[in-house]
């Protein structure tokens, strides 16, 4: 909270945040469920104001946009439009069709929880607001330009409990089938395959979104909704999985990554490590030092995670909680199906191998369009400098996806990758970002040269027929993770399947 007071602007009841202007729409929705739950002085007025302004956001006069009934990202941004330079749509740049869920999702709890504390008008123009939103999101269904297929999971739990929620509330049978059927189909497709997985699988930042729309259907929706039904099993299956993929002597989730903005999680902040914060402390979170950039974007939303510690702590039984928070000895494999969607049976397979000081994940993939810088289908962990506390200094090297069908077998200390389908643009070359090499390691001279010098991990790497190209730092950072970049081009006159495999040793 004291992040959020530090930020909040009390004349227009937003926070300060640049994002497409200089306040934030969402960092406000996550601001107010704190100021409802502290109580002192000013901070329910000053909620109550940031919920108008948020509400003043809301786009609902052009029924057939993809936008309608979305909050703005910034309150001084134009409108999106269909015609014209000033500001034409661009789905997540002039307009996200996901504020809708995060901020009414928001909002829903607020009510849920602080319904006594505000004034009633205040109340009902946030369940006018709410009908407005569930308009909107209940149009969409993967038609571009939106995106929202049932197996976008973070939006979609999101979608279905704030629908729900606004349905039960208004008597609205309109929302509450639509929530039903959507919340029937999400639980189906998360065990279609036995395996227990949502379709964003393994997501360091939006499993913790996840977690807050099962935690929140658990502790708000409605008793009668099929999401409230379904949540608890698939919160305790989540946790069983994050638990799994969970490394708690390096403090890392093992990948491959369907979406990922961290690539080392003490460096970097991802959301599901508050949950960490705040069922077993702080200390025990993988999560970077208080004062990091990435954490403080970050805990905007603590607010409104904090309500919801208690709720998912049930759902994680001992022995989850157990494997969340103590370093294990041996190994640990792993070998995960990932569907995609009820209708067809295209699966994708993610396999991750786990030691102490060092864990492999890989995942195959065929698709025909490019899933972009935030997938992280091949990624290797090690503890790069053991004396670095709380956690060793993390090592890590990823496959940046140039290329939309990859193959990756993963084993106990050894992995491979090929293009099978060469006729995909990206399949010439295999570009790896090497990070997380410590200082000292620097300043005693020794330079990252390829694969062939690097601290504590020893490879051995087999690329027959590839051509390696020099290592470059400069100019290279993505999600503000610095790197080496090590790219391996495929010749024009290369014949068969590009290929490449390592064997992979640590040792300090």
């Amino acid at each position: 909270m004291a992040l959020g007071d530090s930020r909040y602007d009390a004349n227009y009841g937003y926070i300060w945040y640049s994002n497409n202007g200089p306040w934030a729409t969402r960092f406000t929705a996550w601001y107010v469920p704190g100021l409802l739950y502290r109580n002192k002085g000013q901070d329910v007025a000053n909620a109550e104001k940031a919920i108008r302004s948020i509400i003043a956001t809301q786009m609902n006069y052009d029924f057939d946009s993809p936008w309608y009934g979305d909050y703005k990202l910034a309150p001084d941004e134009p409108n999106p439009t269909t015609e014209g330079v000033l500001y034409p749509q661009q789905i997540y740049n002039t307009y996200d069709p996901n504020w809708r869920e995060f901020i009414g999702s928001t909002l829903a709890q607020a009510v849920a929880e602080f319904e006594h504390l505000l004034d009633p008008a205040v109340v009902k123009e946030i369940e006018t607001s709410l009908a407005y939103a569930a308009v909107g999101a209940m149009r969409r269904n993967g038609t571009a330009p939106d995106n929202l297929i049932l197996g976008y999971t973070n939006p979609q739990l999101m979608s279905i409990f704030t629908i729900g929620w606004i349905g039960e509330r208004l008597k609205n049978k309109t929302f509450v089938d639509f929530a039903n059927k959507m919340g029937t189909e999400v639980f189906e497709l998360f065990t279609a395959n036995g395996s227990n997985t949502f379709t964003e699988y393994n997501c360091p930042t939006y499993y913790g979104i996840d977690t807050f729309a099962l935690a929140a259907s658990i502790k708000y929706g409605p008793k009668n909704s099929t999401l409230t039904q379904h949540a608890p099993y698939m919160l305790t299956e989540l946790w069983k999985d994050i638990a799994d993929h969970y490394n708690p002597y390096l403090g890392n989730m093992v990948g491959p990554y369907d979406r990922a903005y961290a690539r080392d999680l003490p460096t970097h902040s991802a959301i599901v490590g508050q949950f960490w914060w705040g069922m077993f402390g702080y200390e025990h979170a993988p999560l970077p030092w208080k004062g990091n950039d990435d954490l403080r974007y970050d805990l905007a939303q603590g607010p409104s995670l904090a309500l919801l510690m208690e709720t998912t702590r049930r759902q994680i039984s001992d022995e989850t909680a157990h494997k969340l928070l103590t370093p294990f000895e041996g190994e640990r494999f792993l070998n995960k199906t990932i569907r995609t969607d009820l209708h067809t049976d295209v699966l994708r397979v993610a396999q991750s191998w786990l030691s102490k000081e060092l864990i492999i994940g890989g995942q195959t993939v065929a698709e025909a369009v490019n899933r972009g810088k935030q997938f992280v289908p091949v990624i290797v962990h090690w503890a790069s400098d053991k004396s670095h506390k709380p956690y060793p200094y993390g090592g890590w090297f990823s496959l940046y996806p140039s290329a939309s069908t990859i193959t990756s077998e993963v084993g106990a200390g050894s992995l491979s990758i090929s293009y099978p389908n060469t006729t995909q643009a990206g399949t010439d070359h295999f570009t790896y970002m090497i990070g997380g090499i410590p200082p000292k390691w620097n300043l005693d001279g020794n330079v990252v040269d390829g694969f062939s010098k690097l601290p504590c991990l020893s490879v051995n790497v087999s690329a027959p027929g590839l051509e390696v190209q020099p290592t470059i730092y400069w100019g290279n950072n993505i999600y503000n993770h610095y790197y080496y970049n090590v790219t391996y081009v495929v010749p024009k006159n290369f014949a068969g399947i590009p290929k490449m495999s390592f064997e992979l040793e640590y040792t300090c």
